[in-house]
C-alpha cells in the first residue's frame, strides 16, 4: 500500500466565458509533478460554490467518473485548495485597478 501524499504541485485555472453557465472555471491540476488532471469543473450550485471530477456521459444519460479521489478527506482537502486558489484569483480579476 502506498502512503505518500498526493499534493498539487501545479493549479492552472481558466475562466468560464459563458455568463449564466453553472460552469465558473474549468482546471488542469498536477500531483506531485507526475500526474496532471484535465477536465476539473467549478461550478455554482442552489448550495452554493464546489468542485466536480472528469466524468464521462454515456448515451443513457448516465455520468461515470474518469478519475477522482477515492478517500472523502482527500477530495475535500483538494477541492477546497482549487476553490482557494479560484477565490482569491477571481476577487483580484474583479477588483483590481
Amino acid at each position: 500500500m502506498c502512503t505518500e501524499t498526493m499534493d498539487i504541485t501545479e493549479l492552472r485555472i481558466f475562466p468560464s466565458k459563458q455568463e449564466n453557465s453553472p460552469v465558473k472555471a474549468f482546471c488542469h491540476a498536477t500531483f506531485n509533478g507526475t500526474l496532471k488532471v484535465a477536465g476539473i469543473k467549478i461550478k455554482e450550485g442552489k448550495k452554493g460554490i464546489y468542485v466536480t471530477f472528469p466524468f464521462v456521459r454515456s448515451a443513457d444519460g448516465k455520468t461515470y467518473p474518469v478519475v477522482m479521489p477515492v478517500d472523502p478527506d482527500k477530495r475535500r482537502a483538494i477541492s477546497n485548495r482549487i476553490l482557494a486558489t479560484w477565490v482569491i484569483n477571481h476577487c483580484v480579476d474583479d477588483y483590481s485597478v
